[in-house]
């Protein structure tokens, strides 16, 4: 993805990331300051709502966390019911991915009320 496919997150995106990132688990306070000042790229052709993410800081610190993060979301959809997730992946120690996934069609970025986080721990 070339530097001109980058742009600021929109208010879903930074929604979603802060919502995952206000979690504690291993890593995480070095991408809680990489998201400060990250943006975002098309992540995906499929139609699903996955972005890139690209830190714009380079002295940032690096992170230690797992990838796909610790934390996950469960996409829920209008009757309740599961119909998909968001994971983080990191790269590298920096914010990689914010991955939206479906168990059907693929899945536009949700709504923050659409989403229920869970901690999962990862093998390291």
């Amino acid at each position: 993805m070339g530097s001109t496919d980058q742009r600021c997150l929109s208010r879903v995106e930074r929604a979603l990331l802060d919502d995952l990132l206000a979690h504690d688990f291993a890593g995480v306070e070095p991408l809680r300051e990489q998201a400060r000042n990250v943006l975002a790229g098309k992540g995906c052709d499929c139609g699903c709502g996955t972005i890139n993410l690209t830190p714009q800081d380079r002295d940032a610190p690096r992170s230690t966390s797992s990838s796909p993060a610790e934390v996950e979301g469960r996409v829920l959809g209008a009757d309740g019911v599961d119909i998909g997730g968001l994971l983080l992946f990191v790269r590298d120690g920096l914010l990689s991915s914010l991955e939206v996934y479906s168990y059907d069609e693929p899945l536009p970025l949700p709504e923050p009320r659409q989403v229920i986080w869970q901690n999962v721990p990862r093998r390291r």
